[in-house]
């Protein structure tokens, strides 16, 4: 009779290479300040970029051709998500957004008008929209729309011929660009352009 070996199975010890996700960089948050150039060989770590939020756009500009030249930075319109040159818009807008890449010496600053109060995550939901300025004066109109963001109203008389090119913000306001109910968000930076009553106060071309 053949004798049967019971069969043994025996656990070896196998090593697990466990894998850690590294979070923080692609929701396009800013640098937490901590190095992550430890393993750079002998790169050194750049400096983090103290946090400009709540600054206006004039004041980084001139801090940081005073402190910071080695970066580059960029300016991002958060009504459009755009970017700009910093000229186009008035020096009064707001940093709400901060991106910073130290390793590249890049940031990236998101703007609001100060019309317009910084969210969390610097995504606005809703917007103001343009009043109707019909029926009032232009100077009625004028410092309504310059409160609102607006940088400049322009006004000339709906009938031009025999007047000046003066400005006529006395006169009544027979239309207006945008148009009432637009939203703002398209039209920060811009210009507001009324078209006003001749001297007769007629609407009428």
């Amino acid at each position: 009779m053949v004798g049967i070996r019971p069969l043994v199975l025996g656990l070896s010890t196998v090593p697990v290479l466990v894998l850690t996700a590294c979070s923080g960089g692609a929701d396009g948050s800013t640098s937490t300040g901590t190095s992550e150039s430890s393993g750079a060989g002998s790169q050194r770590p750049s400096p983090v970029l103290p946090s400009f939020k709540g600054k206006k756009l004039d004041a980084i500009s001139a801090e940081f051709e005073r402190s910071w030249p080695a970066y580059t930075t960029s300016y991002r319109a958060l009504t459009d998500g755009h970017i700009f040159d910093g000229e186009s818009y008035s020096g009064t807008w707001i940093v709400c957004t901060q991106v910073e890449d130290s390793q590249a010496k890049k940031v990236e600053f998101g703007f609001l008008p100060p019309q317009v109060p910084c969210p969390p995550d610097g995504r606005v939901t809703s917007w103001p929209v343009v009043p109707n300025y019909v029926g009032k004066t232009g100077h009625e109109a004028r410092p309504a729309a310059l409160r609102l963001g607006f940088p400049g109203v322009s006004s000339q008389p709906l009938v031009t011929e025999g007047y000046d090119d003066g400005s006529h913000l006395e006169r009544v306001v027979c239309t207006q660009d945008p148009p009432a109910g637009a939203s703002m968000r398209e039209h920060y930076g811009t210009t507001l352009s009324l078209r006003v009553a001749d001297s007769k106060g007629s609407c009428s071309r």
